[in-house]
């Protein structure tokens, strides 16, 4: 049987049926990279413990397009001990090299801050934040639609857990006509000990350009090299992520904390630094209804961590 080929009249066709699909691809790229650009927020940090998680976190942010504040001490040697572990030292001595977040202290900072704030991360380690800030920092925080803390495993902070959810749920529940009511969603994130959070360039060419973390100074601020050794083996072997819902696991004792130092196996008692600050981000940028979760973060074994839509798949899964 004689095989058939397309005349010229219906090859002309499929060339501009494919072209039209790529056409309508590139439009639609176009109109996806709007919207994404449409959505860059803006993120208030305090906290009272977690330095590292907030620095990742607003370092992760600001790379997304987003920007960033972080309330703290007004000390310039402050500041430049932060963006030193964020960017490295050399950029910490010029640090009109790259776009930084604001570092606010003073009452009008602040305020003017939070006047911006699409979100507030509020990071704990060990110490719970201070109910009456938690008032000021959500009364003067009118566009923000999402709040999350970063807590502790086993429940040592569950009460002030439970004191930042009823805040948000009051203001999500009052009458539309008073001034500060409206939808805040609420999300806790809970944190075993906290171990790696580096390094944030590609210094060993495996992140394929990206960054994950702090600058590799964070390694050189660790005095012993054995914490020095043991974070790095952590970002480089035990990067991946467990998600639970709920506080399953116990808090940290003395005797989880000398294991955690001298070892870089995966526990449900540890949590990388990268991937609560990953998670911090991931829960805030949730919208819409039963946006807030409620989840414990783990270490696992793996040489990178999830990505956006990974996490953001995570999250769903464990809402």
């Amino acid at each position: 049987m004689k095989e058939r080929y397309p005349s010229f009249h219906q090859f002309r066709t499929i060339q501009v049926s494919i072209l039209l699909a790529a056409v309508l691809v590139f439009l639609d790229s176009i109109n996806v990279a709007t919207a994404f650009a449409s959505q860059h927020r803006h993120h208030v940090f305090a906290g009272t413990g977690g330095l590292e998680v907030q620095l990742i976190a607003a370092k992760l942010a600001i790379k997304s397009g987003d920007t960033c504040s972080i309330i703290g001490p007004s000390d310039s040697n402050y500041v430049k001990k932060c963006i030193a572990l964020m960017y490295g030292q050399k950029v910490a001595a010029d640090n009109n090299a790259i776009t930084m977040p604001e570092f606010v202290s003073d009452g009008d900072d602040i305020g003017d801050s939070l006047a911006k704030a699409d979100n507030v991360i509020i990071v704990c380690e060990d110490k719970a934040f201070d109910n009456n800030f938690i008032d000021i920092l959500l009364s003067n925080a009118p566009k923000a639609g999402h709040l999350a803390l970063l807590s502790r495993h086993g429940g040592k902070l569950e009460s002030m857990e439970n004191s930042v959810r009823n805040k948000c749920k009051q203001l999500s529940t009052k009458p539309n006509v008073e001034a500060d009511a409206r939808d805040v969603a609420f999300s806790v994130v809970r944190a075993g000990i906290l171990v790696g959070g580096g390094p944030g360039g590609d210094v060993e060419g495996v992140q394929g350009g990206e960054e994950w973390g702090l600058s590799k100074h964070f390694y050189d601020t660790k005095l012993e090299l054995s914490e020095a050794m043991n974070i790095m083996a952590m970002d480089k072997f035990t990067m991946g992520v467990k998600v639970t819902p709920g506080d399953p696991f116990k808090g940290p004792n003395f005797f989880s904390k000398v294991v955690s130092g001298n070892s870089f196996e995966a526990r449900d008692g540890d949590t990388s630094r990268t991937a609560a600050a990953q998670a911090l981000l991931a829960a805030v940028r949730r919208r819409g209804d039963n946006a807030g979760i409620d989840v414990s973060i783990s270490t696992q074994k793996g040489t990178k961590p999830p990505t956006v839509k990974e996490w953001n798949d995570l999250l769903e899964m464990n809402s």
